[in-house]
């Protein structure tokens, strides 16, 4: 699920006019968190991101982070696999240096109250990373942490508020650099930074020589304070706001198995041929949901795998994997929000491309035979998440899970290793 999340400014808060007009003109509610500005950074970041994390299903959401001035500098600052665009107005650049001007009493927009803003906590903000690299020192520093609390080591000393100090090295950090789960996770989301030409609080001059060519710029008319969000919101909406299949129709009677997969957003339909079986054994060791379609001829099957848009590109590796164990040279991809498209797969991904197919109405049956137009279903089975079962069903799906994550094609290693495992046996 795509969600929108909005970080206020310097002296607002969550209740502010910004967070309540960008629900009302994407049509879906933005989640809109509040952090305590008189704390020192460190602080405030990591009260954001907890509330982040609390608000959606970083397993499976995708999320467009927004901000405004302070609060843009803290949306260009976090980090996480699942953001895919973050939108900022105004944002403060140094806060170090820029917000000394706020240093004494201020008095809050959201409800007229007064507090101190010391200089000590605008000192704070010297400490923050550089946010132009996706993959800064914070953001490192916590995932070496979470890999040595996955394999039960613990050289490391948490300080709290983000602040931690490790000591041990990380001789597998080049390795993982490499591999495409880490390369997908480090993927640089897509940035835009909208620059008010009339700003006296800050000097746009500054922010757009930082940010030149680390996001895209847009001038727009306005002063520091954004009064209206219209500007934005083709930028806003680009590539977003995805529904579920729940919209979709089922079509003809062999594709009545099909409500079961409504709470996805995207699917992969593949002509398996011969190759059923194997296709099926692979989906249940990725533990990727799918509908089995069953055609009047034998060998003429089709699986469609359904999965969340947050793993699109992941899943995209497994679907042209298993396209190509099965002889084909394409599969179709269906997005929930309308576009049929085939994906022809090459053999260096960098090659493979796209295009629409013409459906007039979102149902799975017209999608499927505007694919396959000679193919004549017959019965669809449901296959949804079913348990490892024993000990070496787990291990046979951590290899899996492991192969994938190191490889562009997991479907070709698994192959490759299964059949030297064969060979060796045999000997």
């Amino acid at each position: 699920m795509d969600r929108f999340i909005y970080i206020h400014g310097f002296n607002s808060s969550a209740q502010s006019r910004s967070g309540h007009e960008l629900t009302e003109l994407l049509g879906r509610q933005v989640i809109c968190p509040e952090y305590d500005y008189s704390r020192p950074f460190y602080e405030c970041f990591a009260s954001l991101r907890r509330q982040i994390l609390d608000a959606i299903d970083e397993t499976n959401d995708r999320i467009c982070l927004m901000g405004s001035s302070l609060g843009g500098f803290y949306a260009l600052q976090l980090r996480h696999p699942a953001i895919m665009h973050v939108v900022a107005w105004n944002p403060v650049v140094f806060p170090a240096m820029q917000l000394e001007q706020f240093i004494g009493r201020n008095t809050r927009f959201s409800d007229g109250s007064t507090w101190e803003f010391t200089r000590s906590v605008m000192l704070s903000y010297a400490q923050a990373p550089d946010p132009r690299p996706w993959r800064n020192e914070a953001w490192v520093r916590e995932e070496r942490k979470a890999r040595h609390i996955k394999s039960r080591q613990l050289p490391f000393l948490d300080f709290g508020g983000g602040r931690v100090f490790s000591c041990c090295t990380d001789p597998g950090g080049k390795t993982l650099e490499t591999t495409p789960a880490a390369m997908d996770a480090a993927r640089i989301p897509k940035r835009d930074i909208f620059l008010g030409n009339a700003d006296k609080v800050l000097h746009a001059d500054l922010t757009r020589a930082f940010w030149q060519g680390a996001a895209e710029l847009h001038d727009i008319v306005s002063g520091h304070q954004i009064m209206n969000y219209t500007h934005a919101l083709d930028t806003l909406r680009q590539g977003k706001l995805l529904e579920s299949f729940n919209s979709w129709h089922n079509g003809f009677s062999w594709a009545s198995e099909f409500h079961e997969a409504g709470t996805f957003d995207m699917a992969g339909i593949i002509a398996t041929g011969t190759r059923h079986e194997q296709v099926q054994g692979l989906l249940w060791l990725a533990d990727v949901p799918f509908l089995e379609l069953k055609g009047k001829e034998q060998n003429n099957s089709l699986i469609a795998a359904f999965f969340h848009a947050r793993h699109e590109r992941r899943l995209k590796r497994l679907l042209a994997g298993l396209a190509r164990l099965c002889g084909q040279h394409s599969y179709v991809f269906l997005r929930a929000d309308g576009p049929v498209v085939r994906h022809q797969v090459a053999h260096n991904n960098l090659m493979d491309a796209e295009y629409c197919l013409p459906v007039n109405e979102r149902s799975l049956s017209e999608a499927v035979l505007a694919a396959f137009p000679q193919w004549q279903g017959v019965q669809g089975l449901w296959h949804g998440h079913k348990s490892q079962g024993s000990f070496a069903s787990a291990v046979m799906r951590e290899h899996f899970s492991n192969l994938w994550d190191k490889f562009d094609d997991p479907v070709a290693e698994f192959e490759k290793n299964s059949s030297t495992q064969g060979r060796t046996s045999e000997e």
